[in-house]
């Protein structure tokens, strides 16, 4: 009993003893336009897909074209130096990514990720600003197939035993 006791009173005592650190957060000072978080809900065939943007300027709507395999990103700036970061399910849009702000190709660093690709770009424009994201793949185009190849494969796996009875 006394042995625990001392080893707790030890145990207790380190801990208090220990300098406890921590590092005051502030905000830098050359960051004149801070950024926000956008989450955007993406609805295409059945699926509802999550797509977060964040942007030191405003970011007014995200729209998606299927035929095209696009998103259309509009925001508005009073600013220059505009950053955006934005992270696409790749079963939304995925494959080759090419970014397009205001029909002229503009060169932006895309990591492909399994989930997700992230897309971060920086532009000095100021007013209106549409930023096109294309892919070369989208995956629900292909949701009626995969149906008819899983009801298919059911069937065979059901039947193809049965025959060899016969």
């Amino acid at each position: 009993m006394r042995t625990q006791i001392l080893l707790s009173c030890v145990i207790l005592l380190g801990l208090l003893a220990v300098p406890a650190f921590a590092q005051q957060v502030t905000a830098p000072k050359n960051l004149d336009h801070p950024g926000i978080k956008w989450d955007w809900k993406i609805k295409a065939e059945n699926y509802t897909f999550d797509v977060s943007t964040v942007s030191n300027y405003d970011m007014k709507n995200v729209t998606f074209n299927q035929i095209n395999k696009e998103l259309v990103f509009t925001g508005n700036s009073t600013h220059d130096g505009n950053i955006a970061e934005i992270e696409i399910p790749t079963n939304l849009i995925g494959g080759n990514l090419t970014v397009v702000q205001d029909g002229k190709p503009v060169s932006a660093i895309v990591i492909p990720g399994t989930s997700s690709s992230t897309i971060m770009l920086k532009f000095n424009q100021t007013g209106t600003t549409d930023t096109s994201v294309f892919g070369t793949t989208y995956l629900p185009e292909f949701s009626s197939v995969a149906l008819l190849v899983m009801v298919l494969s059911v069937t065979m796996v059901l039947v193809i035993p049965r025959l060899g009875k016969f």
